[in-house]
């Protein structure tokens, strides 16, 4: 074991030893909760009625909350919290007369309830947007640091979800996690900074419980053989895929935008600049200077797609950028799946080997 790796094992040891569990009935939490909600907006998974793909069925997504019984605590949500902190649509700054000013955010610092997966993919954000060329995404950082991270756990492996395949399964880094029971909620707190909110409660040792296996186990090939761009298997998603974007969407690593100016119709010395989440799987998204569009087939689309979440994003940063959530595989219309998508690459990669031996 190296020295690096003694400091870092030292250090999680200390941290734990500052970790406390608590038991606390429904009035207990509900009035931690209340304390809370007097200094964080919190965002968590909500039910929202008639909403759903049908007329009959709810929709589970993310907003805001202001109490622990609005919380859906064992179903998977729709989409993504990532608008939190990546807003779909964001102002940057606005244009007066030639001057320039930062667009303004809202101050309140933010909470948000998130299972492992979707903790794993904040990781991928700050990547992304704080780790990548050596340059930090000024609009994004500072949304980023007004969040606090609440952990949900999984109750059960979700269907279409392949987080344990992904590594994506398990997390330490949040600042509580709260499990709802029969007769009330247990809680750890890893943060300090949360314990006066929960001056109430019976100690107890209180753990997450993570999933520790897929409902069908998924191998993600280490490498690929360039002969795979040319495969037929890509023509099947040209045909199926009828480019809506909604598993961009959807996804909670999906990081691409496009920019655009917003000229103030009644008075033509005044615009904005907007960010505006893109998609790769839409129309002109790689639409170059000279009307040059390298990738018109869906088909093409999607082999980028799914390679840059299991290939190229690990061999530049050594982690893969696709989480195993199941999402896309959720809102998808036409029933395309990541993780089918991912074993057809895996066979195409074994039979490949095996007939050069």
């Amino acid at each position: 074991m190296t020295k690096v790796h003694k400091l870092r094992e030292c250090k999680i040891y200390k941290d734990r030893a500052k970790m406390e569990g608590l038991k606390l009935n429904c009035d207990k939490a509900e009035g931690a909760f209340d304390r809370i909600i007097e200094d964080y907006k919190v965002v968590a998974p909500k039910r929202i009625a008639g909403k759903g793909r049908f007329s009959d069925m709810d929709l589970v997504s993310y907003d805001m909350v202001e109490s622990l019984s609005d919380i859906v605590f064992n179903d998977r949500t729709y989409f993504s919290a990532k608008s939190v902190f990546f807003p779909i649509r964001e102002t940057m700054f606005n244009y007066d007369k030639g001057c320039v000013e930062d667009a303004r955010i809202e101050e309140k610092l933010t909470i948000i309830f998130l299972r492992a997966c979707d903790i794993n993919a904040i990781n991928i954000f700050d990547t992304m947007f704080l780790k990548n060329g050596g340059y930090q995404d000024c609009y994004y950082k500072r949304r980023r640091e007004s969040v606090k991270i609440f952990l949900l756990e999984c109750p059960r492996p979700f269907a279409d979800c392949f987080c344990a395949s992904m590594g994506t399964n398990k997390t330490d880094n949040y600042s509580v996690f709260i499990r709802k029971e029969e007769n009330g909620y247990a809680i750890r707190i890893n943060d300090e900074a949360f314990m006066k909110y929960f001056s109430e409660g019976a100690k107890a040792k209180v753990e997450p419980h993570f999933i520790e296996d897929d409902l069908g186990a998924l191998n993600i090939p280490d490498s690929i053989d360039c002969s795979l761009f040319r495969n037929k298997m890509w023509e099947e998603y040209s045909q199926r895929c009828i480019a809506c974007g909604r598993c961009n969407t959807s996804c909670p690593t999906c990081t691409c935008f496009t920019v655009q100016d917003i000229t103030i119709e009644d008075n033509m010395q005044k615009s904005e600049r907007w960010r505006i989440w893109s998609s790769c799987q839409v129309k002109n998204f790689s639409l170059l200077a000279g009307d040059h569009d390298f990738r018109i087939l869906k088909g093409d689309r999607m082999r980028y797609k799914v390679l840059h979440k299991i290939i190229d994003f690990r061999k530049t940063f050594g982690f893969n950028m696709c989480v195993g959530c199941g999402r896309c595989d959720q809102v998808c219309p036409e029933y395309i799946g990541m993780a089918k998508c991912i074993k057809k690459i895996n066979e195409i990669c074994i039979a490949d080997r095996e007939e050069k031996l």
